[in-house]
């Protein structure tokens, strides 16, 4: 009995080491954090654009460090396309020069009427001479599984710690409001002003100050640092007029303009110091203003350049301050102002100069922007509903699923195996069966010690269908019956009652093991039907743990963050199941043809007994005799 269990293994490795290798392939190119991720950041945005930040001579050349800074970024219909976003501009995201690593932002304006938009970006360690790429991405699928860090509270940290205070002063008919989050609120509103120097700003008609209460995030120690900048559109040219002014009893600061001309004055004990710009501003003309203090030295800068300085530093604050001037009802300044930011740091000249020219006139210097890039709709895309599932597995399932796809590997090669193997062992028994019905009229014709004649069924046989009918396992027991027949009967007299039966013993064992030949590799069935579902459970029930503890992390419930990873998740359970359904199949028909053929295989041996027992008359044992 030759048997086919080294086929069937050999059969079983070479598919799953074919399988393995495009497996392998498919699971890089479909895990998250996958080669696609180098080149797109997350694949909900559809659109981006890369934003070169440009602090060399083409740009807005800066030679001194810069650092951390909040840069704005002007959006409008020539180079954004604002169909592609949310009408608060809520999905914009900015992803620094890795394509990894998410930036801070802080929308001020978004009009997708108007088609115009200002978006405050918080760049880290801006380095001078250099330029750096940044990317803007927009047009959120919201039928996307929300990533980990994608909502994150980017508004409140689009400013660095030492930033203390930011007004936008884009409110309408309410006082300003802090944008950094310290909570420093004014108590008086403006004049709004649409169309601004950024988005929205204010006018002062130089009779109505805006004041600013006290606040311990405001306040200011003595000899510390310091800096204070805004930009100002002066109306008219006045004398000594503040634009901004604090006072804590002999203390003070003062900055404003003295018929256009820039000043800082300096109230302390040693009394009050003054410093001038050289130059006056014109009227109508936007420039920015700032003040640094180092706490040694005080500066003045107008556009980015240093103008004054005073040999002292800052005294300490602690009182309200007014925008706009002294609060004690004199003329104060006339004209419009936007952008008013205070720090507890001593910020560096290049700083200074990125926030002065390249939020001002020379923003489109500074900030280059690239034609959009649309997000590439890969193989999985085009699938609709099932490719997104797919997308959306997580590296758990997609170990489950393959695990799942070597059971149903396995299977599926046992089936086939098993099934050609029994069919041709149906058809030889029915070629056997066939010589057999013309032999068994006589019998006695196997009574010969030719071992050929045997082996050929008397001789009827051809050679061409020898190979074929020595296959089946009817012939074996066939010929094993003959053989004990042609050992036992030696004198062509007939058999004892002893020798008949054990001639059925032998038969009925080979018949046994033909049928346990037979099911050989069937344990391999019945492990994918009762596995394979348990294995597919096994890999929901970890997606949907892994979904709500990435819900929990992200701290909101969303829908559209639950739906997908349960429905990738319970992929893996679709998997086990169409690993088990196709095995259960095959192994009740399996099991009806292996049981048919050893129906047949009992059967031939009572006809072939019954035969036995009417060509060889019983004999008396010799031990019986005696």
């Amino acid at each position: 009995m030759q048997s086919d269990h080294p086929n069937v293994l050999s059969r079983i490795g070479t598919a799953i080491m074919s399988l393995g290798f495009p497996f392998l392939v498919v699971l890089i190119l479909l895990l998250p954090g996958s080669l696609q991720a180098r080149t797109w950041w997350n694949e909900a945005w559809s659109a981006r654009e890369k934003i070169t930040v440009d602090t060399s001579d083409n740009g807005v050349a800066v030679s001194d460090p810069v650092g951390t800074t909040t840069v704005v970024v002007r959006l409008h219909d020539g180079n954004f396309d604002f169909s592609n976003s949310k009408e608060d501009g809520s999905d914009l995201r900015f992803v620094d020069s890795d394509d990894k690593t998410l930036l801070a932002s802080q929308v001020e304006k978004f009009d997708t009427v108007m088609n115009e938009g200002f978006v405050w970006v918080k760049i880290p360690d801006l380095k001078p001479g250099t330029a750096r790429d940044i990317y803007l991405y927009s047009g959120r699928n919201e039928k996307k599984k929300p990533a980990k860090g994608e909502k994150v509270d980017l508004p409140k940290t689009a400013y660095d710690g030492d930033t203390v205070m930011v007004y936008h002063f884009n409110e309408h008919g309410t006082p300003p409001g802090d944008s950094s989050g310290n909570g420093i609120r004014a108590e008086t509103p403006g004049i709004p002003i649409d169309g601004s120097m950024i988005g929205g700003g204010i006018k002062l008609d130089g009779k109505k100050p805006i004041s600013v209460p006290a606040n311990p995030n405001s306040a200011i120690l003595e000899a510390a640092p310091y800096t204070w900048m805004t930009f100002v559109k002066p109306a008219t040219l006045v004398p000594n007029v503040p634009i901004y002014s604090r006072k804590d009893g002999a203390n003070g600061l003062r900055i404003g303009l003295d018929n256009g001309i820039p000043f800082m004055e300096i109230s302390g004990a040693s009394g009050t110091q003054r410093g001038t710009a050289n130059a006056p501003l014109a009227a109508g003309a936007w420039k920015h203003l700032a003040l640094v203090s180092d706490g040694t030295r005080t500066t003045l800068y107008v556009d980015g350049v240093a103008v004054a300085n005073l040999p002292v530093p800052l005294p300490s604050l602690n009182g309200p301050a007014f925008i706009g001037g002294d609060g004690d009802g004199k003329p104060g300044f006339a004209g419009e102002i936007d952008e008013m930011e205070v720090s507890k740091s001593a910020r560096t000249p290049g700083f200074i100069k990125i926030s002065a020219l390249g939020q001002g006139q020379q923003n489109a210097k500074l900030l280059v922007m690239s034609k959009p890039e649309a997000a590439s709709v890969s193989f999985f895309d085009s699938l609709g509903l099932f490719g997104y599932l797919i997308k959306s597995v997580t590296v758990d399932a997609w170990v489950v699923i393959g695990i799942l796809g070597l059971m149903s590997a396995i299977s599926w090669v046992v089936m086939i195996q098993k099934y050609n193997h029994i069919s041709s062992l149906s058809r030889g028994n029915k070629e056997f069966m066939n010589q057999w019905h013309h032999l068994s009229k006589d019998i006695t014709s196997l009574d010969t010690d030719d071992p050929e004649k045997i082996a050929s069924l008397g001789g009827r046989t051809d050679p061409a269908h020898i190979k074929f009918i020595h296959s089946t396992p009817i012939y074996r027991v066939y010929h094993l019956g003959c053989e004990e027949i042609r050992l036992r009967v030696t004198d062509g007299t007939g058999l004892s009652h002893r020798s008949k039966e054990a001639i059925e013993s032998s038969l009925e064992a080979l018949v046994t093991r033909e049928s346990s030949h037979l099911s050989s590799m069937m344990v391999l069935l019945t492990i994918c039907i009762a596995g394979g579902p348990y294995v597919g459970l096994l890999g929901t029930i970890i997606g949907v743990m892994i979904t709500f503890g990435e819900i929990a992390m992200l701290g909101e419930v969303d829908i559209n963050a639950i739906a997908p990873g349960i429905a990738a998740a319970l992929l893996a359970t679709v998997c086990g199941l169409i690993v088990a359904i196709p095995a259960l199949f095959g192994y009740n028909y399996l099991s009806v043809q292996v049981k048919d053929i050893t129906t047949d295989m009992r059967l031939f041996v009572e006809e072939f007994l019954t035969k036995m027992a009417e060509y060889y008359p019983e004999q008396m044992d010799s031990n019986s005799s005696h």
